[in-house]
Formats: structure tokens, C-alpha cells, sequence
């Protein structure tokens, strides 16, 4: 039955996302004087760098709708009932560090495009009450009161380092 392959193939974008991530990797300084640069730079001068960089956030959008598919598909067919539950809960986590996987690297480009966007994701997080706890969120999340190196620094950091070591 085709959809109870997804999760295999969640497994494959995991591991194509990991090898298409390192060799950007390679490229890219998280630092806000050079980022933008680096991105144009593996675009242009980079060998194969736009087909890397192109596979790596269709990867990315592939998988966000994969996992999505799975916990759909896992939801209708009502696998999360007993005695699979800690499957289920296993999976919400790893829906919700795929989707901040997503979140994290739409920054990391650092054009106007990306800036704005996750300036918005940070001022939805400082909406979370009580206001100490919405104004500490944003806080953490941008690194600093305005966006800039340290708060670049998290989302790299965030994005290459910690989640994958989650998922």
C-alpha cells in the first residue's frame, strides 16, 4: 500500500537533506556581513552550488509534506491507538522539529525576503502569554532586541547542530 511508505521516505528526505546541508555547509559563514554574499556566491560560483542549493529546499518542502502526509495517514487509519501511543508522540515531536527545521533555515540566506519573515515568526512568539514569557521568547529567539549576528548564529546553529541531533 503506497502510503505506508512515508515514513520511509520522511527517512530519505532526512538523509538527502543532511548530504545537500553539508556541502552548503561548506560554503556559508553565519555571519550577517557575509551570508547574503555566500548565497550569491553559491549560486553563481560554486560548482553545482544552485543545483545544491535548489535540491536542498525542494528537499526540504518535499519532507515538511511528507512527514505531514504520514501523521495524517497514521491519524486516519487510527495507528496511534493503543498500544502505540508513544509512536504517535514520537512523531508529533519529530512533525514539530521538522517544521522548525523548515523555519530555521528560511533565515539562513539573510535577504529581505527571509529577514522579514522570521522577524514576523519571533513577534508571533512574543505574543505568547504571560507577557514575561512572550517578551523572554522573542527575546531568545532573535538573540538580541533587533535581529542581527547573534540571532543569525541561533538559527544556523539551530539548524545544522541541534535539530538534526533531534530527528
Amino acid at each position: 500500500y503506497p502510503t505506508f511508505r512515508l515514513g520511509w521516505l520522511a527517512t530519505f528526505f532526512f538523509a538527502f537533506e543532511t548530504l545537500t546541508g553539508v556541502f552548503l555547509m561548506v560554503f556559508y559563514t553565519p555571519s550577517p556581513l557575509v551570508a547574503y554574499e555566500n548565497m550569491r556566491n553559491i549560486l553563481s560560483n560554486v560548482p553545482f552550488g544552485d543545483l545544491m542549493r535548489d535540491l536542498h529546499k525542494l528537499g526540504a518542502e518535499a519532507m515538511v509534506a511528507v512527514v505531514a502526509l504520514h501523521m495524517l495517514r497514521t491519524f486516519v487509519t487510527g495507528s496511534y491507538k493503543k498500544p502505540r501511543q508513544f509512536t504517535w508522540l514520537t512523531g508529533i515531536v519529530l512533525l514539530g522539529v521538522t517544521l522548525i527545521l523548515s523555519f530555521s533555515g528560511y533565515l539562513l540566506p539573510w535577504d529581505q525576503l527571509s529577514l522579514w519573515a522570521v522577524t514576523i515568526g519571533a513577534s508571533m512568539a512574543e505574543a505568547a502569554p504571560p507577557q514575561i514569557v512572550g517578551t523572554t521568547l522573542n527575546l531568545i529567539v532573535r538573540g538580541a532586541p533587533e535581529f542581527g549576528a547573534g540571532g543569525l548564529l541561533r538559527f544556523y546553529l539551530l539548524h545544522v547542530a541541534l535539530l538534526p541531533a533531534v530527528g
